[in-house]
């Protein structure tokens, strides 16, 4: 009965919108409405087959989905604009209950000179064959009114929402919201914003289940230009929330799940340009979260400043000090904290030409935490001075070097140095299509006798190269030789990784063919495990002609250490102006002792009105 009820009622809706399109088309609909109505509808068809088979057996899943749209758009009058949807989804699986759906949807609008006006509506109904499952209805309505103010007049914006959800023996849950928001900006600096939100949730089968929260805020902006050399931001803003599980019998909150929050937030920036080559910045921000039942505050406080000269046209001097503070006050598990973080960068950059481009900066970073519990206490630092050359030594040739040292301190002794070296040229060989990139770094480490000390070195040379170039064909190959070596680990790690492509153009019309040849290998010495190389082999191949399209692959993993793998799949379509169809083939199989294959079909086909 419910089947056919929802049948019946879907019928009526579709016949509906048939009628309404037939009289939006007419000549006497169009003159009453003052615009040109459109009605617009689509018909999709899925389907798809899935075929796995291993040792325990063969699987086969089967889905078929179908989906009907029909939509409707115009205007009733000058100032009334309305918009009518309905879609209907069938999904028929074979290892899971097949699935009906009716989603219908209404929106109206209604503007004039400063304000606008918008409601609607939509319900989703859905059916399945699952034993003991009933049908679900779900609604969501919603009236917004909008109001735009000259700039003198803060503008506004309300919202009223209302969802539900019903399945009868499951749920019965009705949802209200309120959203209101206003925006003042009075002149071209001072910005200021309002929100409201509430929401109120009821559930009708569950006991305690009430739900309210609210929410409000508030922001003041401030953005002056007081000169051309100088410019401040600030901005405050306050947030206040609030949010609890209310009991049925209307004598309160549930125990426990009443949460009051609030916070305020303060952002501030600076700028001054005192000389055309001088820039000076600072910033200062402020957080404070409170939890309003358990008392517990969050503070967080940082300031940075900045400044930057450049000095002639080959040095530029850059250098930013910062300072964060992060407070817990009033914990809850009684550990009040807090945590000082101090950071200071200098940097000089020095281009003298194209040879000689240096970069030095040095890098100062300070914590120290203070606990109510002293036992907790630390403090730690890292100072970094980092050493950076980059030149282009010829037209085809470019190198650089760098140097980074760091050293690391806790409660105030000296407990690691990290020191890297990285060598890196590239030479570009452009007339002969042939690119050179080898690599040298090495990172020691210094534990201070606290670990044994750590020495690595990376090796690695690319070559690349553009075999043949033609007005249809082209040719790549590149190689990557690579060897590590790791004192603590005492071994020695060789990697190796060659690519070669070859795309072919027009080999027949309208045909694009590729060739994909790639193998990877890699062995650590002393594992008593042979290398581990995979070679792989791949084929593409691509069609186009008027609407016509086939796309296919295959390719083949021949593998060292585990089982050797194909995958292989095609495409066909066919696209027309009101509707396009497609199939996809794909197929899988792993070359083991067990068995380890399928393949999957998938069929699209889409129609629009």
């Amino acid at each position: 009965m419910e089947r056919r009820g929802v049948g019946e009622a879907a019928g009526r809706i579709v016949l509906f919108l048939l009628l309404l399109g037939v009289m939006a088309s007419s000549p006497a609909f169009v003159a009453a409405s003052g615009a040109a109505s459109l009605l617009k509808g689509s018909y999709q068809l899925n389907w798809d087959q899935n075929v796995d088979k291993a040792e325990t057996g063969t699987t086969d899943v089967r889905k078929l989905k179908q989906t009907v749209e029909l939509g409707y758009r115009g205007f009733l009058s000058p100032l009334v604009s309305n918009e009518v949807k309905f879609r209907f989804e069938q999904e028929i699986n074979s290892n899971a209950p097949s699935v009906t759906r009716y989603l219908p949807t209404v929106d109206l609008g209604f503007k004039g000179q400063y304000w606008e006006a918008k409601a609607g509506g939509k319900r989703t109904h859905e059916n399945s064959d699952e034993p003991g499952k009933t049908p679900k209805t779900t609604d969501s309505y919603f009236v917004e009114f909008f109001y735009y103010a000259p700039k003198s007049i803060p503008d506004l914006k309300a919202k009223y929402t209302l969802d539900t959800d019903f399945q009868e023996g499951f749920s019965d849950t009705r949802k209200q919201g309120v959203t209101l928001s206003s925006v003042y900006s009075p002149n071209n600096w001072l910005n200021m914003k309002g929100d409201y939100n509430r929401n109120v949730g009821q559930d009708r089968l569950k006991a305690d289940a009430d739900t309210e929260d609210e929410k409000s805020s508030g922001t003041l902006g401030i953005r002056k230009i007081l000169s051309n050399k100088i410019k401040i931001d600030t901005q405050y803003s306050v947030e206040a929330t609030h949010g609890a599980t209310l009991k049925s019998d209307g004598t309160g909150a549930v125990p426990g799940s009443n949460k009051q929050d609030q916070s305020h937030t303060w952002k501030n920036t600076l700028g001054i340009r005192p000389f055309e080559n001088t820039s000076l910045d600072g910033s200062y921000d402020f957080d404070l979260k409170q939890n309003l039942v358990t008392g517990e505050h969050n503070l967080t406080r940082n300031a940075k400043a900045s400044v930057e000269q450049k000095m002639l046209k080959t040095l530029d001097f850059k250098a930013d000090f910062g300072r964060n503070i992060t407070e817990i006050r009033r914990s809850a598990s009684g550990d009040d904290n807090r945590k000082t973080e101090d950071r200071g960068t200098v940097e000089l950059l020095a281009k003298f030409n194209k040879q000689l481009d240096f970069d030095i900066k040095y890098q100062k970073k300070n914590t120290d935490e203070v606990h109510v519990d002293v036992t907790k206490n630390n403090t730690s630092a890292t100072n970094e001075l980092i050493l950076t050359w980059t030149g282009e030594l010829a037209p085809f040739w470019k190198a650089s070097a760098s140097s980074d040292k760091t050293d690391t301190y806790t409660n105030g002794v000296k407990t690691k140095i990290d020191t890297k070296y990285s060598l890196k040229t590239t030479f570009d060989f452009k007339a002969i299509n042939l690119t050179l990139d080898p690599s040298y770094d090495i990172t020691v480490t210094d534990n201070r006798g606290t670990q044994p000390n750590s020495d690595t070195r990376d090796f690695k040379f690319k070559v690349a190269h553009k075999v043949l170039t033609t007005r249809n064909m082209e040719a790549r190959f590149d190689h990557t030789y690579g060897r590590k070596t790791d004192s603590l680990a005492q071994n020695i790690q060789r990697t190796d990784s060659t690519n070669g492509n070859l795309t072919w153009k027009d080999p027949f019309p309208g045909w694009i063919w590729g060739f994909d040849l790639t193998r990877q290998a890699t062995d650590t010495s002393g594992d008593d495990l042979p290398p581990d190389i995979t070679t792989s082999f791949g084929f593409k191949a691509d069609y186009r002609f008027d609407q016509l399209s086939f796309n296919t692959s295959y390719k083949f993993d021949k593998k060292s250490l585990s089982d050797n793998s194909e995958n292989f799949d095609a495409k066909v379509g066919w696209v027309a102006p009101k509707w396009d169809v497609s199939l996809l083939y794909s197929f899988r199989k792993t070359f083991s002792v067990a068995i380890n294959e399928g393949y999957s079909i998938s069929l699209t086909f889409k129609y629009n009105l």
